[in-house]
């Protein structure tokens, strides 16, 4: 749906006309700033209206239901309704004293960021031929954000793509940045699989699985994650879902394992019905891990003792903030997660593409690198496209030096 469309349900159940109404009348004051834009009155349609006069908008998916939901409600991690973390201090956005509406909320977090949130020119990026180069060694290739490609043993492992352009049931709300979208679906191999650590949309984009579906042999996610896929029309039997420390072979060189995250999982309002995970992927004597979305917590130091050290460390580090700080981790939590796990080599990831919090967007990395030259951590920081085998001299040119 473009950012401008007005929906056709809408128009057929006359929500256009009120659309219109609020258009001249609503205007809404964030960090001091007064915003009337297309872009809030959609969110206030999506989140407001739409569930009343539309059908649900493919993107959201499907909560696991009936059998899918009596086998989780037996699991140690789910309780009260919902998946826990290992520890279980609050994980969400921190609001004291918050007053009015949740979908209140929601629109004020997208809306009223700063600009520096945003680089001011396109991204340097490298243009790889990702179906016919081979390695000799597993190699990473990076598309910004978290998104990766991992050759490894003759396999090509996809982990949580999103070639949209934009993170959210539609555009319009969170955009990728100029020039980070330069790899699409078309560009990948063959897929052996696609592993996904969490169902939030910067991690599982409907539009860019739905078109790696007919070249992608298997999916494999966290436990309730796979209800989405079946609800998109993914055949059940190429979906794999593992609760944490569960292991599925790829082929006989290649084990991919889902282990702890600290973090949360929603596509709508209802939160943690499905499960969030960071993954160890053991190809032949070679570990890399990934992350996935998480704070700091207890979890990387059991990761590393129970399968450590790690070759290679995909590691979150970006769109932290004081107000969910139990949710993502701050540049130096990453170090002393990396550390924790035995990691040789980190690359960091969840930057580089999406303004998901109110950091300067290259942040990041500014404060990662001191911090991991000061604890003897290597750290590659590849461009988006640029393959980095394991093994090779970490890549330090600073090709984000600039505002």
């Amino acid at each position: 749906m473009h950012l401008f469309a007005v929906p056709r349900c809408l128009i057929r159940s006359g929500i256009k006309q009120r659309m219109v109404m609020l258009k001249g009348n609503y205007r809404l004051a964030v960090n001091g700033n007064v915003s009337g834009s297309v872009s809030i009155l959609l969110l206030i349609s999506f989140l407001l209206l739409v569930p009343s006069g539309c059908q649900p908008i493919k993107a959201l998916g499907k909560n696991p239901t009936g059998e899918d939901l009596k086998r989780i409600e037996k699991l140690p991690n789910y309780e009260n309704g919902q998946f826990q973390n290992i520890e279980r201090s609050y994980v969400g956005i921190v609001t004291p004293n918050r007053r009015g509406p949740r979908w209140l909320g929601l629109l004020k977090f997208f809306v009223g960021k700063p600009a520096h949130t945003k680089p001011s020119e396109g991204l340097p990026t490298a243009k790889t031929d990702l179906k016919t180069s081979t390695f000799d060694k597993p190699t990473v290739v990076w598309f910004g954000h978290s998104s990766f490609l991992l050759k490894a043993n003759g396999a090509n492992i996809l982990f949580d793509p999103n070639f949209s352009g934009f993170a959210g049931p539609f555009p319009g709300l969170i955009d990728a940045f100029k020039g980070s979208n330069v790899y699409n679906s078309k560009d990948m191999p063959p897929i052996d699989a696609i592993v996904i650590s969490h169902d939030h949309y910067d991690h599982l984009d409907y539009n860019t699985v739905k078109q790696l579906r007919k070249r992608t042999k298997r999916i494999i996610v966290p436990i309730g994650v796979g209800s989405h896929f079946r609800k998109w029309g993914f055949d059940p039997a190429m979906i794999t879902e593992l609760n944490w420390n569960e292991s599925i072979m790829l082929n006989d060189q290649i084990t991919i394992t889902a282990t702890p995250a600290h973090h949360r999982s929603n596509r709508g309002l209802e939160q943690r019905k499905t499960l969030w995970a960071s993954y160890v992927i053991k190809a032949g004597s070679d570990k890399i891990y990934f992350s996935g979305d998480t704070g700091y917590s207890k979890h990387f130091k059991m990761i590393g003792d129970q399968y450590g050290p790690f070759d290679l460390a995909m590691m979150e580090c970006g769109q932290y903030n004081k107000k969910w700080p139990g949710s993502h981790m701050f540049p130096t939590q990453t170090v002393q997660a990396s550390l924790d796990l035995r990691a040789k080599t980190i690359i960091p990831i969840h930057w580089g593409k999406f303004a998901e919090s109110e950091h300067t967007w290259n942040e990041p990395v500014k404060l990662l690198l001191p911090s991991a030259d000061s604890a003897g951590l290597s750290v590659s920081v590849p461009f988006i496209g640029q393959p980095y085998s394991i093994g090779d001299i970490p890549q330090r040119f600073a090709w984000w030096d600039f505002q």
